[in-house]
């Protein structure tokens, strides 16, 4: 009955905020929303946005402390131009309703759909393979935007056929949070208790059981997910459903102990398993936040990563370094949510660790600057249609203005201009 009566208020939430769309006046400013609060893409286009454009930029948020402490430590907003303002407040509404441009994550006030004059843009946070990340179980779009950014021609198409997006609708400019990597040489490692003399490898798993969020339940997305291996076995164990922490264990105790690299843990955010591994350093987004650094920023520093279903690999391939896969669940993973296309774990950039010779293999690779790997990164990246930066915030500008969706030119991108 609650999840019925979630679904109905979400419906006429959709309905009314439509309403306030289409007969609210459109004014010189544009809207910015991201999840989380320092989610890379919003927070680049806010970089970028304060340089370039001439009206008013309001940035929704949840809190307006912690956004502005995100702001402050970003250094995105150097001269204050950012209007920091709560989401769910009829200011925020406001703002969204009379934007000439909102760009967001993960839809605005329950994607109430497009409206004339307006216009929305879908920045995402990845667009990977995940099956139905843009559409319910009955292939209905569940965010719509008029442009969605995509960081491959696959991938992308496949997301733009979700959102009902014709193919010109789909910006191939590339994840703006990677402009991040510029400046993670100058990033205070240390305070997330990284020793930036030593190389680390990163591991970033994506959720299997998603703890849900506001009117969200939680929810599973492997088939038969149960108790599996246990935390002590080494690397390929488990009977049953794969235990993946006891894999990275195992994983963990040998690039420690014979190769001497750190693991880094970033555990994603809506994860509802730990993902503590003995021996590894886990950093949050808590402590991302605490240290002033941007999460992209951390990837942009690791010597080589570890992931699985997250599309975070196809941002560290701008960086040329080794990748490898931990997906010992993957049976259960392509029977529960799936892959889109179906044979996208036949184009992975680097190994899926199986065993003991597989970590060693890929830890070799890491010291050796990825070398050995670099080949398969480079097919791979052909085969997905992978677009990739400089300055990619300023290029989805760019492509915006081209298609005259600001009422003003916006200044020229300085680096450009030069």
């Amino acid at each position: 009955m609650k999840a019925r009566l979630s679904h109905a208020a979400r419906r006429v939430q959709r309905v009314i905020v439509r309403v306030i769309l289409a007969i609210a006046p459109k004014r010189r400013h544009v809207v910015v929303n991201g999840y989380p609060v320092d989610e890379g893409n919003a927070i680049e286009m806010l970089r970028a946005t304060a340089e370039r454009y001439p009206g008013g930029i309001s940035w929704l948020v949840p809190e307006v402390a912690e956004a502005r402490a995100v702001l402050s430590a970003s250094g995105a907003d150097p001269d204050g131009r950012v209007e920091i303002v709560p989401h769910r407040s009829f200011a925020g509404l406001w703002r969204f309703a009379t934007a000439e441009v909102s760009m967001f994550t993960h839809g605005l006030f329950g994607n109430p759909g497009t409206v004339p004059r307006k216009t929305m843009v879908n920045l995402w946070h990845g667009g990977g393979f995940k099956g139905h990340i843009m559409s319910d179980e009955r292939g209905r779009p569940t965010i719509s935007s008029d442009y969605l950014v995509a960081s491959t021609r696959k991938f992308g198409l496949a997301r733009a056929r979700e959102c009902r997006l014709p193919e010109g609708r789909l910006l191939l400019t590339g994840n703006p949070r990677v402009d991040q990597f510029a400046r993670s040489g100058s990033a205070p490692l240390a305070r997330l208790g990284i020793d930036p003399s030593r190389p680390f490898i990163l591991w970033m798993p994506t959720f299997r059981n998603n703890k849900g969020r506001g009117l969200t339940a939680s929810w599973s997305d492997v088939a038969g997910a149960g108790a599996g291996a246990g935390a002590g076995a080494g690397v390929g164990a488990g009977a049953g459903q794969p235990d993946v922490n006891a894999v990275m264990a195992g994983c963990v105790a040998l690039l420690e102990r014979e190769y001497g690299l750190t693991v880094v843990v970033k555990p994603h955010p809506q994860d509802a398993e730990s993902r503590a591994i003995p021996g590894a350093i886990v950093v949050t987004n808590e402590d991302l936040r605490a240290a002033g650094v941007q999460l992209y920023e951390l990837i942009g520093a690791a010597a080589g990563l570890l992931t699985d279903y997250s599309s975070v690999w196809i941002d560290y391939l701008v960086l040329d370094r080794p990748i490898a896969f931990v997906v010992p669940d993957e049976a259960g993973y392509a029977a529960g949510r799936g892959f889109d296309p179906p044979d996208a774990l036949d184009w992975l950039p680097g190994p899926k660790l199986a065993d003991e010779t597989d970590v060693r293999a890929f830890a070799e690779d890491v010291r050796a600057g990825g070398s050995a790997s670099r080949p398969r990164r480079r097919e791979v990246a052909a085969e997905i249609g992978h677009v990739a930066g400089p300055a990619v915030a300023h290029h989805i500008l760019d492509e915006l203005q081209a298609r005259g969706v600001f009422a003003q030119p916006i200044a020229p991108h300085a680096v450009t201009a030069a």
